[in-house]
């Protein structure tokens, strides 16, 4: 092992595993702010999926309303051409 080594665990990469393991996380500043944009991202994935879903169950609750709405508005003229009816009949004398 040469002591006057400008690299001291160059010789014995164990050691400098070792050496890593044991020294304080190191924070590095631009791989943190890659992590916090890509949780960032992953949150907004997640929220943009939440109101797609949410969405699409408003667009079926709708086209189900549509079509009662059609129905009540059917049985409605229905009742009605019914009423005109029985007014033409009870008119005449």
């Amino acid at each position: 092992m040469c002591l006057s080594s400008s690299e001291p665990f160059a010789d014995t990469p164990t050691k400098l595993v070792l050496y890593l393991k044991t020294q304080s996380h190191v924070r590095i500043p631009r791989l943190s702010r890659r992590r916090r944009m890509w949780r960032e991202e992953k949150k907004m994935e997640m929220i943009n999926l939440k109101l797609y879903m949410e969405n699409q169950n408003i667009i079926r609750e709708n086209e189900k309303l549509r079509e009662k709405a059609l129905l009540l508005h059917q049985e409605n003229k229905a009742l009605f051409s019914l009423l005109h009816q029985t007014k033409k009949i009870s008119s005449v004398p």
